[in-house]
């Protein structure tokens, strides 16, 4: 099975449309407060997207960004003015006169076990720029949508979120690649006690997850625990939790954490012992992954 057969039987991850406008003059905006995973669509104008820990990233017209954890951030006006200063505004409706930022921006609801894991593993957010995928699906079904936007039908709400979950799929699937989704771990969806134990484990690596404590935790002896995991994932627990740890790690490393911070974050008592874990997972050394990956986003 691949990513893209997966996604098609399992992601049942919904959307909802938040708000719909114009942002002019300078402002700042954010979903983050409302506690659930979201996205945004630049329509057209610019702005720019503080999520920190890092500069500010331009966003412009024709560019996707998704949020898979409900982390601090703020889309703003300006590359420079302090959050503080930017006042949070009311939208204005797309036709209104003058230059401005027209957004579209939304919940993500992912109803499945599958999704809850699938969102666990993807980084904390995905940014898919205009100019990364010109021609190709994705960029085809962002026209409909920002058509679908501009109209002024009653009953469009429905395709808006349609064409919105399409989207999605395109980003999930491009990026999981890129990320490096086992699906061996996205099968476990199929158990939903043993995929919740993936899930806090992901929350929580840095904790100590024994083969006892994992077992316990959903209500299995240690060797029913042992053999539910290997037909699952063909993995030892043991392995599965380094994949797991690993995975939580090269987020970090692509948000541009030092391996120093990293290794007891993950659940590593030396560096010794992450470098190993990492080694292992992946063929490679941290420090050398870190150079290689997309950097910041």
């Amino acid at each position: 099975m691949t990513i893209t057969d997966w996604l098609l039987a399992h992601n049942q991850a919904k959307t909802s449309i938040y708000h719909l406008g114009k942002y002019c003059g300078d402002w700042k905006a954010s979903t983050f407060p409302k506690g659930k995973p979201s996205f945004h669509f630049i329509l057209e104008g610019e702005c720019w997207l503080d999520v920190g820990y890092q500069e500010r990233v331009l966003l412009e017209g024709g560019d996707v960004l998704f949020f898979f954890k409900n982390i601090p951030f703020h889309l703003v006006s300006s590359p420079e003015m302090a959050i503080d200063v930017l006042s949070y505004k009311t939208m204005e409706p797309l036709d209104e006169y003058g230059q401005g930022t027209s957004l579209l921006c939304g919940f993500l609801s992912p109803e499945s076990t599958g999704s809850q894991l699938l969102f666990a593993l993807l980084p904390e957010f995905l940014l898919v720029k205009k100019q990364d995928d010109v021609g190709n699906k994705l960029h085809l079904l962002f026209e409909l949508l920002k058509q679908e936007c501009q109209g002024h039908e009653a009953d469009n709400d429905a395709i808006v979120s349609h064409l919105t979950e399409a989207i999605l799929y395109y980003v999930v699937g491009r990026d999981a690649f890129e990320y490096e989704i086992d699906i061996n771990l996205l099968k476990v969806s199929e158990d939903k006690p043993l995929a919740d134990l993936l899930i806090n484990i992901l929350e929580e690596p840095e904790k100590r997850w024994s083969l006892e404590d994992m077992a316990a935790q959903i209500h299995m002896s240690r060797s029913t625990f042992i053999r539910r995991v290997m037909k699952l994932t063909g993995y030892t627990p043991n392995y599965m939790l380094s994949k797991l740890r690993i995975a939580k790690a090269m987020c970090l490393l692509r948000r541009g954490h030092t391996i120093e911070d990293i290794y007891c974050k993950v659940g590593y008592e030396s560096l010794t012992g992450f470098y190993r874990a990492f080694k292992r997972v992946t063929g490679m050394a941290p420090n050398n992954y870190r150079a290689m990956v997309r950097y910041p986003l």
